[in-house]
Parts: structure tokens; C-alpha cells; sequence
């Protein structure tokens, strides 16, 4: 189960709060202009006025993308060309000397199933289309960028139009993007297909948007997300180069904010497409000379006669609010001159609402299959060319399109049909039959120019006709739930509904922007006051010790707390991305271990046993997870056994809830990545102070620990990977003497914690039998937990350093600080041996980091063509494999971005040559020499530095150390104080380090600031 994108919606209403954006209104010239819900015409002016540019749109909106789109998961893809494309509006502007058309420099979303001709994905939110290449735009794309629209990215939508499994896809979520949230109720319905499209329009992280609709899906998510939906007659706008779902009844369409916005862009994207002829071609026939804007008139319900067809579409109404709320509104339609004709009645309707029985469906299916495989065959490159390659994809990513939760049951449905035959040739001539003796009937015995309904349940009738409709929004609910109210018309009206929606609009203006409010936001967003799963035992910072003992009261069982972590990932990794992924078995794991207790079962005497922990995405777990240092590339891969470390923690009884996202590749990729991101889950985000670096590359090891999703966690270090993100992140992370475990180590809350979890994982591995067995000497008879003194500090040496790099230079900011620290340190009984000095430290400085760097370099590329011919299964065997890779997919893997120059660097060499073995064998020396004799000369400890600064020192000798939560800075950041030592002191280091938090007790809970 892929949990970056999660298919719960029902998240706090305060967690969006935290992402409010500053800036709404923007100073330019000197002139002001307030970006937030304007409208085409009011960025024209203000294009036309010098108080904003095309360029400072699209930033706009992207900033906004940015912050809002973790939770509400709108977009699926930004175009990386966005800004140039505003740029190039805005330079046409300039020498041009004005406007150029409404849509001129205006950004715009496309459903994920509109294709573009560009650096941007085209797969109807499935990873089985990712890399798939399409010929060219489509026809209203084409439209889109000859009137100088800037496509700004991609909306995300239900999977596949939902019809993957119409009863088990959640109306919203798509494997790439997750579950779509509405903006105004989390926990309501964004609806769909079109959900992206609504979400990303109401939320302003765009101007307006394109849907496509078959069966309600412009016409529900507008209804759900306070926007306009307009749906054109079946042919007014072409859908060629879109995905199909089923030709005879899709429609392209705008979401917008307001009706003048919605038919600025239909007099764009309406018109005939000789590559969907027949279609547009009988379409182009309605449109009238002079376009739709000439219908945008205030007086436009006057003398319109609309229809009233109350059952079921007002009789069946569950909330009193919506109906007490169409009644006004069918007042004020009367009172600004329309003619309500009411009590109407629809003949056969209740089969016409059910498309099971009408057979709507099975037709669906039928004409779904037939179109989409004539789509695939018709890409240039696609990873999948039919829809049984489409069903095999999803068989063989299971965890990755969540088949067990969703199925595709509709999909195989699909599959089995043999064309149009009889039976589907009997139900299109039934429902036509319907159509026209029931709405059609309707309209013209009524003499109606439309039919009036509350909400989107009149979409089968408009569907299966091919009949236009809008939807205007109309109130809220008493929860603040959006609806709208909905005018559908016969083929080719649209100029009538036009001016009877925008006649509604302009008098009743019910439609607000979604409150994300401030004050509310910043605990109970990310949850402290919600229920813990047991009123007598408060799962959040618990620690392993208070979590067995509420196990052994029975106040607590496996089964809840991995259920309630598992609700703390789905709740806050959309913003954090610290999940990559959630073991499917995690609840059956627990399962069997409550059993296991309650057998008293002497499995385990362990304190992990029905612990849950998270491991980080390069640990191998023979499972249903993937393992893929947080690339695409490893996809699918499929490794021989578990990792020696989870082999020693499943035996201990501990459950591996999931995997932990990290610096992609543990920042061996490039430089230029940023701490924290890897392709899978994006940037993960300190849970203190989201601006700030979360550091890696075990990040999300420390953020899931910091932030209540896991109990405890393992990571892996080489040089500053699990002290760094441990100290950004105020938790304790301990590296271990290389050897001491296989590379694999604890990030937990608290050092008692980290003890436990290292008395399990420590130990000879065959597997690893040269560093394992050397360093399994080190480990003390009775294990590590002994070593968890309150009076741990008494009497030991610890060196304080004044370095600049490494120590805590006098009079700065660091040395302040630390202040307070340091001074525990003392009052705990420690002698603090200041102002000492690493012999040759400049030259150890310089071969320090040069001979690392030249040393991993070819390490990397050794090791890693090693482990890759060890996987059962792999899309990539070599390092050059994964160059290659990175180069086919470098919009998924960010290439043009980040880069993959260490990648390359390491491809390069030619194994442990000359120059690496002379680089070995300085840092040899600089350890020796260095550290080793610093520690020597002054009867040290442990050398004692600010944050992970010592962590060179230690990686280049394989020198253990414990990072503990020493404070915050003004801003809120927590920074930790390290403990480092020579090889096997790890005794020594946990009771300084238990002893110094114990006097400390210093970390509090995330604080969620911006």
C-alpha cells in the first residue's frame, strides 16, 4: 500500500490551516491587485494595467500548488515549462501592445486524461501510463495554446474515470496523486472524475480548469467544490487525443469560478476537430455566430420557463438545509422573471437513474475497451498497449495502484465484453427510447428552456442523451458542505443556459472561497486533540517501555496501535512524506501477535515483541513492499531475503509497519538534490518548523518518529545520516560501531528506546560475516539496556572542541546554544575537558573529506552492481542501469532539476585502484592520528559536538555515536548535542547520553510552524 498518496479523505478540518499562503495580494508599479479569486476579466485588466504579469501568475499559482496540493491532492503533475510559457505570453503582450484574448496569458489545469505535447505525463492518474508518449495535443489543448493559454500542469481525477471498479474506486483518489480532499469539508466527497479539476479551481491554485464528463463528472465535483461546471452538448468541444472512457456520451468541458470564466473558455475549446469528426462536426452546428460571452446577461432569467421534476430530485433531499435552500432559490428565479413550472414528472425515470438496469453501464464498459485500446495503439511509446496489459500492470504493482483496497473488477468486466453486439445494440436503442420519452418528452410538451435540480443527480439524464448542463453553486450545508444547483437543457441550448445561469449567479452570489482558517490550525491540524485509540492509555509519545506495560494491563492491543498509526500516516504524511509505503500485513501481523500474548506465548521475551517500526526504504524486506532507495527505477524489484536487521526484529516479534522515505539513493544520486527528496514521495518536511531542512538521508526515519507515525524507526549512516536528520528533527538516533549491526540503525524518541531496539538488532550476519564478526566483540554480556544510568554522566571525560567545524567556537551562536547543555553536562557529574585540539587538523581535514568522497565513489558503483545481480527480479541490474533509467524518465526522476552527477562520477571508475587505496589509507591515518589519539592524549569518553558536526570524524573510522535532542533555537528548529567515541564504546555512550537526557529531558512534540 502506497501511502504518499492515501486514499482516506477524512483528514481534520484544521490541517489544511497550516498551509495558508501569504501574499494574496500583489504590489507591482505600486498598484495593488488581489490574485485570489480573480477572474479572467479582472487579470486581463490587470494584465492591461501594469499591476501583474502572466510570470508572476503562474508563480503564484505554483507557490500556491506548493503548499496546498500535499492535502488536497488537485494536481498530479506541474508543467516544468510553465513559467517559461508565461514569460513568452508576456513578451507577445509587450510587443503586441495589449490584450491578445481572454485566455491570453492565463493559466489553466488539464484533466489528467487531456493530452499534451510536452514534458508532462498523460495517464488518467495510473502509474501503468507513466512514460507514455502521445503524437500530439488535443484537440482542445491545441485550442487552448493557439488563444495563448499557459497550460500550467495536470489535474488529478478519480483512476481511470472510476470505471476500474465503479464500486470500488473512491470517487477522487488515482494511484499517482491519492485520495483528492475537498477544500471546504476534508472528511466530505470531492466527487468525480473531474475532482482535481474542482478541488485546484475553488482552491485558487489556478485560474480555471478543463474536466471531461461522461456521467457527472464535471457536473458532481462542481456541485461538491463550490465551482461552475459547464457540459457541453455531446460534439461542441473535440475529444481527440483525450482518453476515452466511452466516445458516445464524453464531453470535454470548463470548471471555473463563475459563469462569464466558464464561457470565456467554452468560446475557446467549442468547434470542429477533423480528427473527431462525425462528433464535432454535428456539434459545430449549434455553436452561434458572435460565441457564448454575448449571453452573459443579468437579465437573463427573464422569461425563461424551467422545469421542476421533484421526485426524486427534491422528495429524496436528506438535508434540510439543501432543500429549505432550493426553494429560495426557485424564488428568486421567479422573482427575476423565469416561469417555474413545477411538479413535473420524468416517465421511467427510476430506470434511467440506474445505470445497472438501464444497461448504461454494461455499454459503458463495452465502448470503454473498444476506445482504449484503440488509444494505446496509438501512442508513440506507452509501457501498456490494451487494456489486458493495463489489468497485468495493476497484477504486477499491486501495492503500488492499491488493487486489494480498490480491485478493478469493472476493468475485467471490460475485458470479457466481445464488442457491440445484440444485447449492447438493445439497451443504446432502450436508452435512446428513454431519453427521448422521458427528458425530451418532458422539455417539449413543457415548452422549458431547462430543467432545474438541486445538486448532480440528474446527470444520468443529461448523460445518456448527450445534453448540455451548468452548475452554479447554490450553499453550504450547516457542516459547510458545498452544493449547487444544476440547469440542463436540450442538444445545442447552451446559449439559454447560459443566460439563465449566469442570470442565477449574478443574483443570488453564494459562492466563497474555502476558509482555511489560521487560529484553529496549528495543534489540532496535525491532531493533538483528537482520540487516541484508547481513552485509558495515550498512545502518542509513549515509549516502548509504557506501550508494554499498557499491553500486559490490557489497555492496549497490537491491533490498535498499528490501526492508529496507520491513521497518523494517512493524517499527516500527505504534508510530512515521510511514508513510502504501509506493510498491507501490518494489522495481521498484529493480529498474531496479541495472540501471541494471550497464549502467553514464549516467542519473544523481547521488549519489541508487537512493536511497530518502520524501516527505511533501502532495508529489504521480503514482503509485499518494495525496496528502492526511493526511486522509480527499483520498482518492482524483488529481493532474495529480508535484511539481517529485520530478520533479528521480526523474530523478536517486533511488526515492520512500512517503509520510510529518505535522500533519494541516500543522497549518492547528486549533490544538487535537496536533503530529504526522493521521487516517490517528493520533499519530506520537518514536523517543527516546515521552512527548515529535515536533513538526511534517513529523514523520514526521524520525521515518522518525531511525529507520532511509528514508534520507532531504523534508518542507515554513512556519514551523517541518521545524526543529522536526528537532530533536525529532536529525536535520538544512534550509530553503531560498523559491524555492530549489518549498517542498519535505531532513530527513536528516546536513548532507552534506541537501547532496546540496538539489543535486538546488534550480532554476527553471515551475510555480512567480515564486519559483523570483527565487531561482534563488542557486545557486552546482559546487552546495552544496563547501561541506562540516571547518574550516567558521573565521572566522565567528554572533550569540548572549539573548532570551528567541529566543536563549539567561543563567542557565536552556536556556543550560545549549547549554553545550557553544556552546563548539564556538569551539573550531571561529567568532566568537561575544553579547549582541546586535534593534532594536524588541517591536514586531516583536507584528506578527511577528499579521500571519503574518493573512496565512496567507487564503493557506490561496486556495491551497488553487487546488490542489483543479487535481486530475484529487477527492471535495472547495474549502475549504468539506473543512469539509463534516470535518463528515459527524467521528468519522474527529476533529472533536469537535480541531476545524477555522482551517479556518473561513480560510473566512471574502475573499482579500488591506485587512487582509492591511497585515499583508504589517508583516512586510516587521519583517524588514527586525529581522533583516535585526541581521545588517547586526553582519557576521553566521548568527544562532545554541536548537532552532527563530528560526523566525518566518525564515518571515516567507523566510530559510534548517539545524537540527543538538546534544545530549539528562536525559531523553533530543535538541534541536538552529539556523543561520539572510539570503536565499541557504545556502553560508555549510552550512559552519557541517557544520563544527559534524563537531567535534560529537553524534546517536546512537533510544533507544525510554518
Amino acid at each position: 500500500m502506497v501511502i504518499y498518496d492515501p486514499a482516506s479523505s477524512v483528514l481534520p478540518k484544521t490541517f489544511i490551516s497550516l498551509l495558508i499562503i501569504t501574499g494574496l495580494v500583489l504590489t507591482m508599479n505600486g498598484q495593488e491587485f488581489t490574485i485570489e479569486e480573480a477572474t479572467i476579466r479582472e487579470i486581463q485588466q490587470a494584465f492591461a494595467d501594469n499591476k501583474l504579469t502572466s510570470r508572476q501568475l503562474v508563480d503564484f499559482y505554483l507557490n500556491r500548488i506548493q503548499e496546498l496540493n500535499p492535502v488536497l491532492r488537485g494536481v498530479v503533475e506541474v508543467n516544468p515549462d510553465a513559467r517559461d510559457l508565461a514569460d513568452e505570453a508576456d513578451r507577445e503582450k509587450q510587443s503586441n501592445g495589449g490584450s491578445l484574448g481572454d485566455l491570453h496569458g492565463i493559466p489553466l489545469l488539464v484533466k489528467d486524461t487531456i493530452g499534451t505535447k510536452d514534458k508532462m505525463n498523460t495517464t488518467a492518474g495510473s502509474y501503468a501510463l507513466i512514460g507514455s508518449e502521445v503524437a500530439r495535443d488535443a484537440g482542445v489543448v491545441e485550442r487552448l495554446r493557439k488563444a495563448g493559454a499557459v497550460i500550467l500542469g495536470k489535474a488529478s481525477l478519480s483512476e481511470w474515470y472510476r470505471i476500474r471498479s465503479i464500486n470500488g474506486v473512491p470517487n477522487g483518489w488515482c494511484a499517482r496523486s491519492g485520495q483528492g480532499v475537498n477544500p471546504y469539508i476534508t472528511s466530505g466527497s470531492p466527487c468525480g472524475s473531474s475532482s482535481g479539476s474542482a478541488i485546484s479551481v475553488a482552491a485558487n491554485m489556478v485560474a480555471v480548469s478543463l474536466g471531461t464528463e461522461t456521467h457527472s463528472s464535471i457536473i458532481c465535483p462542481s456541485d461538491h467544490n463550490s465551482v461552475v461546471g459547464l457540459k457541453p452538448t455531446i460534439g461542441l468541444t473535440s475529444r481527440a487525443g483525450v482518453i476515452p472512457c466511452a466516445p458516445r456520451w464524453d464531453t470535454i468541458g470548463p470548471i471555473c469560478r463563475t459563469v462569464e470564466d466558464a464561457v470565456y473558455v467554452l468560446d475557446v475549446i467549442a468547434g470542429f476537430d477533423p480528427r473527431d469528426d462525425e462528433a464535432t462536426r454535428e456539434g459545430s452546428q449549434f455553436i452561434p455566430e458572435g460565441g457564448y460571452k454575448q449571453f452573459l446577461k443579468n437579465e437573463g432569467l427573464k422569461g425563461k420557463r424551467l422545469g421542476v421534476v421533484r421526485s426524486p430530485f427534491v422528495d429524496k433531499l436528506h438535508d434540510s438545509a439543501i432543500a429549505a435552500s432550493f426553494e429560495d432559490h426557485l424564488s428568486t428565479l421567479r422573482k427575476r422573471g423565469a416561469i417555474v413550472v413545477d411538479n413535473l414528472h420524468i416517465a421511467n425515470i427510476d430506470e434511467i437513474l440506474d445505470p445497472h438496469r438501464s444497461g448504461e453501464l454494461m455499454v459503458m464498459a463495452t465502448d470503454f475497451k473498444i476506445s482504449v485500446n484503440a488509444y494505446l495503439k496509438e501512442l508513440i511509446t506507452s509501457p501498456v498497449r490494451s487494456l489486458t496489459d493495463i489489468i497485468t500492470f495493476n497484477q504486477n504493482n499491486p501495492e503500488l495502484e492499491k488493487l486489494a483496497e480498490y480491485g478493478q473488477q469493472t476493468f475485467i468486466e471490460a475485458e470479457e465484453s466481445t464488442g457491440i453486439g445484440e444485447k449492447e445494440i438493445q439497451v443504446l436503442e432502450n436508452l435512446e427510447k428513454l431519453s427521448k420519452e422521458g427528458f425530451e418528452k418532458l422539455m417539449k410538451e413543457n415548452d422549458l428552456d431547462a430543467l432545474v435540480t438541486p445538486g448532480s443527480r440528474a446527470s444520468p439524464i443529461l448523460a445518456i442523451g448527450g445534453y448540455p448542463a451548468i452548475t452554479v453553486p447554490a450553499g453550504y450545508d450547516s457542516d459547510g458542505m458545498p452544493f449547487g444547483i444544476c440547469f440542463g437543457g436540450l442538444r445545442g441550448t447552451e446559449p439559454k443556459l447560459v443566460e439563465i445561469a449566469y442570470g442565477f449567479e449574478q443574483a443570488t452570489k453564494v459562492r466563497r472561497p474555502p476558509c482555511f482558517s489560521t487560529s484553529e490550525l496549528s495543534l489540532a491540524l496535525f491532531g493533538f486533540n483528537i482520540d487516541t485509540v484508547s481513552s485509558e492509555f495515550p498512545i502518542r509519545e509513549a515509549t516502548v517501555r509504557d506501550i508494554q506495560i499498557a499491553f500486559h494491563q490490557n489497555k492496549l492491543t497490537s491491533k490498535k496501535l498499528v490501526q492508529f498509526y496507520i491513521r497518523e500516516i494517512e493524517r499527516l504524511n500527505p504534508v510530512l512524506r515521510a511514508v513510502i509505503e504501509v506493510n498491507p500485513d501490518a494489522i495481521k501481523l498484529a493480529r498474531k501477535a496479541d495472540l501471541e500474548r494471550e497464549a502467553n506465548a514464549t516467542v519473544s521475551r523481547s521488549l519489541l515483541h508487537g512493536i511497530p517500526i518502520l524501516v527505511k526504504d533501502n532495508i529489504a524486506t521480503k514482503d509485499k513492499m518494495n525496496t528502492t532507495a526511493g526511486s522509480y527505477a527499483l520498482l518492482g524489484s524483488v529481493v532474495p531475503r529480508d535484511a539481517g536487521v529485520v530478520v533479528r526484529l521480526r523474530k523478536a516479534g517486533a511488526i515492520i509497519l512500512g517503509k520510510a522515505s529518505l535522500s533519494e539513493w541516500a543522497h549518492g544520486r547528486s549533490p544538487k538534490a535537496p536533503s530529504g527528496w526522493c521521487a516517490r514521495t517528493g520533499q519530506a518536511v520537518n514536523p517543527y518548523v516546515e521552512s527548515q531542512d529535515p536533513c538526511g538521508s534517513s529523514t523520514g526515519s526521524a520525521i515518522s518518529v518525531a511525529a507520532n507515525l511509528a514508534a520507532i524507526s531504523l534508518g542507515t549512516e554513512t556519514d551523517g545520516s541518521i545524526l543529522c536528520p536526528s537532530s533536525f528533527n529532536s529525536v535520538v538516533g544512534i550509530k553503531p560501531t560498523v559491524g555492530l549491526t549489518a549498517e542498519e540503525v535505531p532513530i527513536c524518541r528516546t536513548v532507552s528506546d534506541a537501547a532496546y531496539v540496538l539489543d535486538v538488532i546488534v550480532g554476527y550476519d553471515r551475510h555480512d560475516a567480515v564486519a559483523t564478526r570483527e565487531a561482534s566483540k563488542y557486545i557486552p554480556n546482559g546487552g546495552y539496556v544496563q547501561f541506562l544510568k540516571p547518574d550516567g554522566l558521573r565521572g566522565k571525560r567528554l572533550g569540548i572542541s572549539n573548532y570551528l567545524y567541529f566543536g563549539f567556537p567561543k563567542n557565536s551562536g552556536i556556543s550560545q546554544l549549547f549554553k545550557q547543555p553544556l552546563q548539564t553536562l556538569r551539573q550531571g557529574g561529567a568532566i568537561l575537558v575544553d579547549h582541546i585540539k586535534i593534532p594536524n587538523y588541517e591536514t586531516i581535514k583536507d584528506s578527511m573529506f577528499i579521500g571519503e568522497q574518493i573512496a565512496m565513489t567507487a564503493e557506490l558503483k561496486l556495491s551497488l552492481n553487487a546488490y542489483l545481480k543479487g535481486l530475484i527480479t529487477s527492471p535495472v541490474r547495474s549502475l549504468a542501469d539506473i543512469i539509463a533509467f534516470n535518463n528515459k524518465f527524467s521528468d519522474l526522476e527529476k533529472i533536469g532539476e537535480y541531476g545524477q552527477d555522482d551517479f556518473l562520477e561513480s560510473e566512471k571508475t574502475n573499482g579500488i585502484g591506485e587512487l582509492e587505496k591511497k585515499a583508504l589509507l589517508n583516512l586510516t591515518r587521519a583517524s588514527k592520528y586525529g581522533f583516535e589519539r585526541l581521545m588517547g592524549k586526553y582519557k576521553l569518553d566521548a568527544l562532545v559536538t554541536p548537532f552532527a558536526q563530528g560526523s566525518p570524524v566518525l564515518a571515516i573510522g567507523g566510530y559510534p555515536g548517539i545524537i540527543v535532542p538538546a534544545g530549539y533555537d528562536e525559531g523553533g528548529t530543535p538541534y541536538g548535542i552529539c556523543f561520539g567515541g572510539l570503536r565499541g564504546s557504545e556502553p560508555k555512550l549510552i550512559e552519557i547520553a541517557y544520563g544527559f537526557e534524563q537531567a535534560s529531558k529537553v524534546r517536546k512534540p512537533p510544533s507544525f510552524k510554518p
